[in-house]
């Protein structure tokens, strides 16, 4: 008998459909952890709903939508091991699905922003994880297809397009610009609108590594004036390509559900995500306004205007006032 059965049978339905592979895993994960990865037999609906509760308190399930997607992938799962006469059906006594949901999202107060323009930051990281997991699983000496070849590519700009967009949030025209002398020479840090951003470890290795797979399809090195999103890209870039590689990505992770007909989707929501966060965390909207290079007046139409809540306002205003040095003479 297989040490972890429905770790086996993940691998198994996830090599012939990757679509759902970002929730699967999770689902999987979660069930392995409670002890039940090798008695399918026992796994219930409440079991579903607890691996939603489990990670909504990790901060990764925590909008409706989101909660949907996760959802959707097991039942596709359960629908695979169904069919393979794996397990039975943990879905088939629900009477109404959309109630099944509903009530979920109003045990962990679920929701979802009103306006689809800012993301929550657990929908970004199920965007970093699924990219970054792609290329863990895929290498370039090992794709045949010459269509698959180019999605590797795509894939690899997108990837770093999404993570500097999301250290230095600013137009897309400004981050596909970017050329290697705007990077230091070891890709620690990088200058954006005079700004100096540090880049995290772990985008300073995606950065190398895509640099070195480029300058060995290309057969040359990276140039000092040359973009480095042009450079990596192994055809003729065109920043408005980036939302056809985007539409493509969601697509394939399944984050949300976006109509065959649709071909493209807008990267600014990777921008506009980062900034909404740091308005909710109540940051110096002038600060906001040189790393975006705009002006705060732009920013006041487009963030303050809207309603959008900052969490512990109160606790964030006083400590600001606090930061005053005649506040020790009060």
């Amino acid at each position: 008998m297989q040490s972890n059965l429905l770790e086996h049978w993940k691998e198994e339905y996830l090599s012939n459909d990757e679509t759902y592979r970002n929730h699967v895993t999770k689902f999987v994960r979660y069930i392995t952890s409670i002890g039940k990865g090798n008695l399918p037999i026992t796994i219930t609906k409440d079991d579903v709903i607890k691996c939603i509760e489990h990670y909504n308190q990790q901060g990764k399930i925590k909008t409706i939508s989101t909660m949907e997607s996760h959802l959707e992938s097991i039942k596709a799962f359960y629908k695979y091991l169904v069919g393979r006469k794996y397990a039975d059906d943990i879905f088939n006594n629900i009477a109404s699905f959309q109630d099944f949901k509903d009530k979920i999202a109003s045990r962990y107060n679920l929701t979802n922003p009103k306006n689809r323009a800012y993301w929550d930051e657990s929908e970004l990281v199920d965007i970093l994880e699924a990219i970054d997991g792609y290329f863990e699983r895929i290498t370039l000496a090992e794709i045949a297809k010459v269509n698959e070849k180019k999605k590797y590519f795509k894939f690899l700009v997108l990837r770093l397009f999404i993570k500097l967009t999301l250290i230095a949030p600013t137009k897309r025209s400004v981050i596909c610009a970017l050329k290697k002398s705007d990077f230091s020479a070891d890709f620690r840090f990088m200058i954006v609108n005079e700004v100096i951003v540090r880049i995290p470890s772990g985008l300073t290795r995606d950065i190398t590594n895509s640099i070195k797979i480029a300058e060995f399809t290309k057969q040359r090195s990276f140039e000092e004036n040359e973009s480095i999103l042009d450079f990596v890209y192994n055809d003729e870039f065109r920043v408005g390509s980036l939302n056809e590689f985007f539409c493509t990505f969601l697509k394939s992770i399944n984050l949300f559900e976006i109509p065959d007909h649709i071909v493209s989707y807008p990267v600014e929501v990777i921008m506009d995500s980062a900034l909404y966060e740091m308005v909710k965390n109540g940051a110096n909207p002038a600060l906001i306004a040189k790393i975006n290079g705009t002006k705060i007046s732009a920013l006041e139409k487009k963030f303050y205007s809207n309603g959008i809540p900052i969490n512990d306002s109160d606790e964030l205003i006083n400590h600001e006032i606090a930061k005053n040095r005649y506040y020790n003479y009060i």
